[in-house]
């Protein structure tokens, strides 16, 4: 699949560390999906070659496991974080987007982070309960939002019933949305 004019998908995580395995595990789901205009990645890390693969890309998408979260997942716009560290393994989403802005010389596409709460990264261990309801309902929200349109309108705060209009060219109502346990 192209990514010229779609959607960029990273899906980050080690599936041999517990939790860590939440950003492959939805990448398979998301590949089985198959949806039009979508490219898929799915990577140990970020690494600086993967701002090479930004380019044409309508919008890009994070998707990870993460510790801290009260609720199943969280979803928020990413910005490029030239201050960050920019090693040649393991950048961060927004590291990642200040690559591209410095070798391309122009503003990244819009970006987010799905993160989704895990709680054990141990080596050999497989999904803990709160990380596999963190997959289901992370899921269940992206499905509808899986393209560059539903993306825009979840990071506008519109309501998958809304997301239709959206595509239509109507504006959406202003919020951040989060996940409900």
């Amino acid at each position: 699949m192209s990514a010229a004019g779609g959607l960029v998908v990273f899906a980050i995580g080690n599936d041999a560390r517990g939790d860590d395995a939440l950003g492959p595990q939805l990448a398979v789901r998301i590949e089985q999906a198959s949806p039009p205009g979508l490219k898929l990645f799915a990577e140990y890390q970020l690494q600086i070659e993967h701002a090479l693969d930004l380019r044409g890309a309508a919008a890009v998408l994070f998707i990870d496991a993460a510790v801290g979260l009260e609720q199943a997942f969280e979803f928020h716009r990413t910005v490029p974080d030239p201050a960050a560290p920019l090693l040649s393994h393991a950048l961060s989403p927004g590291a990642l987007l200040a690559v591209f802005e410095r070798i391309e010389g122009r503003a990244p596409p819009p970006a987010f982070v799905l993160a989704l709460r895990g709680k054990s990264f141990e080596l050999g261990e497989s999904l803990s309960a709160p990380a596999a309801s963190a997959l289901e309902a992370g899921w269940t929200w992206l499905c509808s939002r899986l393209s560059v349109s539903g993306l825009l309108a979840a990071a506008t705060g519109a309501p998958p019933e809304h997301q239709q209009r959206n595509r239509a060219g109507h504006d959406a109502p202003e919020g951040r949305p989060h996940a409900e346990q």
